[in-house]
């Protein structure tokens, strides 16, 4: 029987995180070429340009650079070892080391609350993890654990790719709450993910 598969032309909102991963990981098997790359951009853009925003903390700057990005993952992509890791955590890490680059290079402003090592580093594990998860059924027994509005807090960072301000508005909190309850949520999910 032929598999099926949703049209990334006609991709669902509803339907982004129950069919993100397997998507990405069938285009990544496929032939490289315009087309299957355009459905790779648009199946991981929004979580790689989360991943950049929060180092570049500038729209415009984040946008620029997601594109080069893009370019940088075309160019690499037949050095992609599945053996090492899954689509998504291989590009998430081309795009965080090159925002860092890209920061360095721009010689931003450090902001107050510049933190890689611990945001991003928290970032690619828990994106390890939900991707190791063999279903949906195991995420959603461990987002469950987490309190009803922290749980959606990291739902809209990490699966939705909001910013850590975009998340603030929603909450009427302000980011440093944000940031805080998401520094605790990481850790207990990446503990129950790997307990089950």
């Amino acid at each position: 029987m032929q598999r099926s598969l949703i049209s990334c032309n006609n991709f669902a909102k509803e339907s982004y995180n129950d069919f993100m991963k397997e998507n990405i990981n069938y285009y990544f098997i496929q032939p490289l070429n315009d087309k299957n790359f355009h459905c790779i951009y648009q199946l991981s853009a929004t979580q790689l340009y989360g991943v950049i925003f929060r180092i570049l903390k500038q729209e415009q700057l984040a946008q620029d650079c997601l594109q080069e990005v893009f370019v940088k993952i075309y160019h690499n992509f037949e050095r992609y070892d599945p053996e090492k890791s899954q689509p998504l955590t291989w590009m998430v890490t081309i795009a965080r080391n090159y925002a860092i680059d890209f920061y360095r290079k721009k010689q931003l402003p450090i902001a107050d609350d510049f933190d890689l090592s611990v945001i991003d580093d928290e970032q690619i594990q828990l994106l390890e993890k939900l991707e190791q998860a063999e279903n949906k059924k195991r995420i959603i027994d461990c987002l469950k654990t987490l309190d009803n509005r922290v749980r959606d807090a990291v739902f809209m960072q990490y699966f939705h790719g909001k910013t850590y301000a975009q998340t603030a508005k929603i909450f009427d909190k302000s980011e440093n709450t944000i940031k805080s309850w998401v520094a605790r949520a990481l850790p207990k999910l990446k503990n129950c993910l790997e307990a089950l």
